[in-house]
């Protein structure tokens, strides 16, 4: 079978009975190089595919340029395989595609004008046909197109390895990350799972500059990131925002986006540090059931399904469900954590132009409360990292989190796509525990003081988000344009009853009994929160081969806080909110670039944070300043971001202490600011066939400008920010022929790595420094086409270390030498 089709005509491809496209284009890893000398273009193919028609397309930016360049870029985007005579495409020029489309439309946009048609062969060549001469000269030779498509990297979809080249959290598009202005890192699926990862803490170490953060060790729970030096208040999820309970279970997580540096011009009220985004599964066209089993020290049990595939015979409907229950103990005494995560969701396709996507996650948890151990006035733990502080009779923690969602995205027409965004999420906690209020030192020992806490926390969020994007040129420049409308209510209720607890004597085996008195009143504070967002971005590239791009873009929030604390209503907080972004990139060559930025931050003080006059105070501003350089290594299989920043906040607000000591009343001082400057450094993807890598640096030096209420602080590094933090992991997949001592390894694979955490503070003790720490990780698996089984081994010297602290009589032992062993199975 062979079709022609010319350049008026456009390529259509081949649809199968089923109603799909199947790509004719070869798409595979690489950068295409031209060879102008031998007359060659040439780049390496992948594996096939078949690809379902419409909505799975790739994003495409190449400005209009000499055929040849547009060529390359089209290679390196798209992943083809371009081989013959070079004067085919000499003296002609390549039309813009800019936007989301499939190989085929890129290829019949590219090619439009230039007399140059193609024909498909049956078994997926395309061979590109010079126009016929008319002056009687000799006919050139065609120019062939040949390879396999591959799955082609989205935003939004799967990773094949290390690597992630496309982000949707830095711009909310399907961007370039080599060609996009800011520090972006994505974590893929295969890192989890070769890292043996079971929370997003353990993801975070394989990002510059991002940690754990949270005063409570509860580690199935407390996920929410410090980042360069600024603690975030929340996630997102899929792109919309996630209530600080944080509870996420990996099981549905296809890839965690991390973007470095104020994020409010896309999200709103944000930290100046950054934003994660956890990106989950999606529906699949073809069929795929899997099943794990894991096994690990301290009787840890762990149970997780993923099945996928098209529920009609047209693949118009598909499906995905995860689902994963975890029991375990911990080398913490009393820390048994019983958890489900269930994940169901479908995409609907109802033409090449439209899908919808709804997506239900639950998470249910339960597990003692955990405030960790005290310190020595040296930051050395008093006592074994196991012990445990507490009344295990009290209930301890109970999470409940559930997130209902749809995404509908249509494309209306070559210029112009919609995409609308509706999601509610519930978060109830519940935690009855005594916490350390403090350490009392006495000539005869040490004893932690206590506070009998019980507390019941409600958050509702509902969230619209309505985005239409337009990719265009003007001229000689090309745009590709976001605006936006963000619509946001959330409603708390939160309920607490507290007493001063027992004092607990310091020792291996606390022995504490604490009998809670009856009738304990209940604080209540309720409050609503609504917010309003506009905004507007343009991702503009310049200059004839695009190589200049330009990222500019402004919001305007409004916000209203309502609130009432024990039926007293507080005064009403009515604010707006102006944000901007401004970054510039510049590509020295198709595989180094340099930037530069300057983003802002804005975030509304929490409900009762109010002045001594009883006036709301403004919310906290964040300002950054970073510049960098990208490269791609190694056929763009391996990239780099180095970056230098410096983020100012301010609008801080801290306890008014003086007044409290002078007159018992409560009030709050807004003069505090706050400077995180640094260099981070980050490495991942591919180095050789097998050979994987991720490495990281970061050097973060954080200070206290400002502190009216205490001026001994200004000059202080802010709390639980190593000054020093990194890591190397490294992976080897045996390949087809690598033998040892006659044994075939192929299907074996091994992986190490250390990290390093420097020394820090307590988060709000600046007087108890944490010593610094090495801790070295293994793994060792084999795979087959059915499976896997593997081997993670953590803290491989058994070392012993303090990861995080609050003060001294709240600090976070590091997890000791653990075996993690898995089983996974495909259908």
């Amino acid at each position: 079978m062979r079709e022609t089709i010319s350049d008026e005509e456009g390529f259509d491809g081949m649809r199968d009975g089923a109603g799909r496209v199947t790509i004719a284009a070869g798409v595979g890893f690489g950068l295409m190089t031209v060879l102008a000398p031998v007359g060659l273009v040439a780049l390496t193919a992948g594996a096939s595919v078949a690809v379902a028609a419409g909505m799975d397309r790739i994003a495409f930016d190449i400005p209009a340029r000499p055929l040849d360049e547009a060529l390359a870029a089209f290679g390196r985007q798209a992943g083809v395989q371009v081989s013959g005579a070079a004067e085919v495409v000499a003296g002609r020029r390549g039309g813009a595609v800019q936007g989301q489309f499939s190989v085929d439309e890129a290829l019949g946009r590219l090619l439009a004008g230039t007399g140059i048609g193609w024909i498909t062969e049956a078994d997926g060549t395309v061979t590109l046909l010079p126009a016929p001469p008319s002056d009687g000269t000799t006919r050139l030779d065609p120019l062939t197109v040949t390879g396999s498509r591959r799955a082609v990297e989205t935003a939004t979809g799967p990773v094949q390895g290390y690597l992630a080249t496309r982000t949707f959290t830095a711009t909310k598009t399907d961007a370039s990350i080599l060609e996009t202005p800011l520090s972006v890192q994505v974590v893929p699926r295969d890192v989890i799972e070769d890292q043996g990862s079971l929370n997003l803490k353990d993801v975070y170490e394989n990002v510059s500059g991002v940690q754990q953060a949270g005063n409570t060790l509860n580690a199935q729970s407390e996920v929410l990131p410090m980042i360069r030096g600024f603690e975030s208040p929340g996630l997102l999820r899929n792109g919309l925002r996630a209530t600080s309970t944080g509870a996420v279970d990996l099981v549905n997580v296809e890839r965690v986006e991390v973007l470095k540096g104020p994020a409010s011009i896309l999200y709103g009220a944000l930290e100046p540090g950054g934003v994660v985004n956890v990106v989950t599964k999606r529906p699949q066209a073809e069929a795929a059931y899997v099943l794990e089993q894991q096994l690990g020290t301290d009787e840890l049990f762990r149970t997780s399904v993923d099945l996928t595939g098209p529920v009609t015979t047209d693949r118009d409907l598909l499906y995905r469900l995860n689902a994963a229950y975890t029991d375990a103990g911990s080398f913490r005494d009393e820390m048994d954590v019983d958890r489900y995560a269930v994940a169901p969701s479908l995409l609907w396709l109802p033409d090449d132009d439209t899908e919808l996507l709804v997506d239900l996650a639950v998470v249910h948890e339960e597990q003692p409360y955990d405030t960790g151990i005290p310190l020595d006035t040296d930051g050395r733990p008093l006592v074994d990292p196991s012990t445990f502080f507490g009344d295990p009779d009290l209930d301890g923690r109970t999470i409940d989190d559930y997130t209902a969602a749809y995404q509908l995205t249509h494309r209306i027409d070559e210029t112009w796509t919609l995409r609308n965004q509706l999601q509610f999420h519930r978060a109830d906690s519940k935690n009855e525990a005594l916490r350390p209020r403090g350490v009392g030192d006495t000539a005869t020992g040490s004893s932690l003081r206590t506070r009998y806490q019980n507390e019941d926390r409600r958050e509702d969020e509902i969230q619209f988000v309505l985005d239409a994007t337009a990719a265009f040129h003007t001229g000689a420049v090309d745009h590709e344009v976001l605006l936006g409308a963000e619509l946001i209510r959330q409603d708390t209720d939160f309920r607490r009853s507290r007493v001063n607890g027992p004092d607990i004597t310091i020792s291996d085996d606390p022995q504490v009994d604490f009998p809670v008195p009856a009738n304990l009143p209940v604080e209540r504070v309720q409050g609503t929160t609504e917010w309003a967002g506009l905004y507007l971005q343009d991702q503009i590239s310049l200059l004839d081969d695009g190589r200049l791009k330009l990222l500019l873009g402004g919001r305007y929030d409004t916000f209203r806080q309502d609130n009432e604390s024990n039926g007293v209503a507080t005064p009403d907080i009515e604010e707006g909110a102006f944000t901007g972004r401004a970054g510039v990139l510049y590509r020295l060559t198709p595989q180094y670039s340099v930037y530069a930025s300057v983003t802002q931050s804005f975030l509304p003080q929490r409900p009762g944070i109010l002045d001594r006059s009883g006036s709301p105070i403004l919310p906290e501003e964040g300002l950054q300043y970073e510049v960098g350089a990208k490269a791609a290594f190694f056929d763009e299989q391996l990239l780099a971001t180095v970056s230098v920043f410096q983020i100012e906040k301010e609008n801080v607000a801290v306890f008014d202490n003086a007044l409290y000591n002078a007159t018992g009343a409560s009030a709050y001082l807004a003069d505090v600011r706050e400077r995180s400057r640094g260099f981070e450094f980050d490495l991942t993807g591919q180095v050789t066939d097998g050979l994987k890598v991720i490495a990281n640096y970061a050097f973060t030096e954080t200070e206290t400008l400002s502190n009216p209420d205490d001026p001994a602080a200004v000059g202080q590094p802010l709390g639980g920010v190593p000054r020093h933090k990194a890591r190397l992991w490294m992976t080897y997949d045996f390949q087809e022929g690598d033998r040892a001592g006659g044994l075939d390894l192929y299907g074996w694979g091994l992986g190490g790595g250390v990290r390093y955490t420097g020394t820090s503070t307590a988060q709000f003790d600046p007087a108890t420094e944490l010593d610094d720490y090495i801790v070295t990780d293994a793994a060792l698996w084999y795979a087959w086409g059915g499976g896997r089984v593997g081997l993670n081994l953590y803290n491989l010297f058994d070392e012993a270390y303090i990861v995080r602290a609050s003060d001294r009589s709240i600090a976070h032992p590091g997890q000791p030498f653990a075996v993690l062993g898995s089983l996974t199975l495909r259908f």
